[in-house]
């Protein structure tokens, strides 16, 4: 079990580390907009159904994102996403433009 947590704490620090190279509010590098968008909703807890709600998706394109977010960011689980937006400060859209 010991194992498990430290490959879990050194993926979501290797992912902060690459989401922490940009300006705070901002995405992680190659996220597009809807991407970034599921990404914010999925750390507020929200499950895919109600993302699909929220964003006016299906439910299976709210898990394709989910998926290829987790792929892009070296993540292993919604957990650690979550974290990981927490940590980079992504959780509020950005407002300053």
């Amino acid at each position: 079990m010991l194992g498990v947590l430290r490959a879990t704490d050194r993926a979501t620090d290797r992912a902060t580390d690459r989401a922490t190279d940009r300006a705070p509010g901002s995405p992680p590098a190659g996220l597009p907009g809807r991407e970034e968008d599921v990404i914010r909703a999925l750390a507020r807890g929200l499950s895919n159904a109600e993302i699909g709600r929220e964003l006016r998706l299906t439910e299976a394109t709210v898990k394709a994102h989910v998926s290829r977010v987790l792929a892009k960011l070296g993540l292993a689980n919604r957990v650690q996403a979550a974290i990981l937006v927490h940590d980079a400060d992504l959780g509020q859209p950005d407002t300053s433009a």
